[in-house]
């Protein structure tokens, strides 16, 4: 049956169904007042936010194939092209003062459609019972009638849209990043032994700056440190009610709570050795020991960064150290530009392996990581220092590729609404049909109790 056919016949009804509708008290957008578990699935139609009734869904799916005909063959080969388009056909209305999707005046109903149907590029659509679609429309159309009086009919064809792919090779971005951050720890290490070799020439200032500003940096890193591996940050990953207050790492941890508290014990002895290795090393900081001076600045860094027990947390924590631009004085400035940029260098190595949740997630770390080496870049700029200027400026783009890339795949955010507070499991269901991704609700929302979620929050769009 063709959709003019289909729309014919079906509209041609819709005064009976309106009438015995008004005589059974019913709102059409309701689909009636029955209940059970086929009632309770069905999801609100709605189409780039606009919500509207459904009467009837018609669906095509199969496959994509070439039929090949030979002479004086009585049989033919059928060639499978892949997956046929899925099309999506749907008969509905508005109807105005809808007692369940609201909508208010039939006019601003439909005002509001046609503009959403006449918008640019695909959009969502929210079937009743196959969910959310990202789809093209193809076809609307809209009749007002009469002896309807306060509903209009609409008919929708639509065909499910897909991503713009085609075969080609996918660069190894973690091990790039990791080469070019070696590439920026080299050349932050030249440039603070031929500037501080220069300055230690001069008197003893210089010496007592530098042991100042180390000893400022080893107390901001112990504090991170201490933020990372403190026991309540620490057992956010083992299963239980506890886990549901933080957002989930990359992989569930199987260790028990004594091996973590080993570990972490383990952590800050590591980086308590590293500081007091760069605490006696800038003591003795001397024109023929500032490379090592240099070293343990570094390895500083690099144990801080080891006992952040995640990507996510090196992310965090390391970023207000790789931004800090309160020394400013003489040779100090050389010891914070050497934190920074060792700093920022362990920041994208934890970008390359951490692991986004949403597309709005991952373009969030993005925005904020380049802003931290786009004032570097500006500083190594005005300093002349052009080895590290240009190893900041690879080490950008690779990262801002990375992450963009990683995040284009993944589903975005969008605002969910509901008339009332629901539990998480029946959101679940209704967003997602599968009640099992009941928690990642609750890590979105936040709520008092998942039995109560919020009735507006921003979650995965699939």
């Amino acid at each position: 049956m063709s959709f003019n056919s289909a729309y014919r016949n079906l509209s041609n009804g819709i005064s009976t169904v309106a009438s015995a509708a008004e005589r059974l008290g019913v709102d059409l957008a309701g689909f009636g007042s029955g209940g059970g578990p086929w009632y309770s699935q069905l999801q609100r139609a709605s189409f780039r936010g606009v919500p509207f009734g459904v009467l009837s869904s018609d669906s095509q799916f199969g496959r994509r194939v070439a039929i090949h005909e030979y002479p004086y063959r009585d049989s033919v080969w059928v060639e499978d092209l892949g997956r046929a388009p899925r099309r999506i056909s749907l008969i509905g209305f508005l109807v105005e003062d809808s007692a369940v999707y609201g909508g208010g005046s039939v006019l601003t109903q439909r005002d509001q459609l046609q503009r959403a149907c006449e918008g640019e590029g695909e959009g969502e659509l929210v079937h009743p019972t196959l969910g959310r679609k990202s789809v093209a429309l193809l076809r609307f159309r809209i009749a007002e009638r009469f002896d309807l009086g306060r509903v209009f009919e609409v008919a929708f064809q639509f065909v499910e849209a897909g991503r713009l792919l085609y075969p080609g090779s996918t660069a190894d971005r973690a091990s790039e990043i990791a080469g070019i951050a070696d590439a920026l720890g080299l050349s932050a290490v030249v440039d603070f032994v031929s500037t501080v070799g220069e300055l230690l020439r001069e008197g003893g200032a210089a010496l007592r700056q530098i042991i100042s500003v180390v000893s400022y940096y080893v107390r901001m890193v112990e504090r991170f440190v201490n933020d990372a591996t403190n026991l309540y940050n620490a057992i956010r990953d083992l299963p239980g009610e506890f886990g549901r207050f933080f957002r989930p790492s990359n992989s569930r941890s199987g260790t028990t709570l004594a091996a973590m508290k080993t570990s972490t014990a383990a952590a800050r002895g590591g980086v308590s050795l590293a500081a007091i290795k760069v605490t006696d090393t800038a003591a003795v900081t001397g024109t023929e020991t500032v490379s090592a001076t240099a070293d343990a600045i570094t390895g500083h860094v690099s144990a801080a960064a080891s006992a952040m027990p995640t990507p996510a947390d090196r992310l965090r924590l390391l970023a207000p150290l790789a931004s800090d631009a309160s020394v400013t004085v003489g040779s100090g400035i050389h010891v914070a530009a050497l934190y920074r940029r060792a700093a920022i260098a362990e920041m994208a190595r934890a970008a390359a392996a951490w692991e986004p949740g949403s597309y709005d997630e991952a373009v969030l770390v993005r925005d904020r990581l380049r802003d931290v080496i786009d004032a570097e870049i500006v500083r190594s700029g005005d300093a002349g220092q052009d080895d590290t200027y240009l190893a900041l400026r690879k080490l950008r783009a690779a990262v801002v590729a990375d992450l963009t890339e990683r995040g284009a795949d993944l589903a975005r955010l969008v605002p969910v609404a509901s008339a009332t507070s629901l539990p998480a499991l029946v959101l679940a269901q209704r967003l997602y049909q599968d009640p099992t991704r009941s928690d990642e609700l609750v890590q979105a929302a936040n709520p008092i109790h998942p039995a109560f979620m919020p009735t507006s929050f921003r979650a995965l769009a699939e």
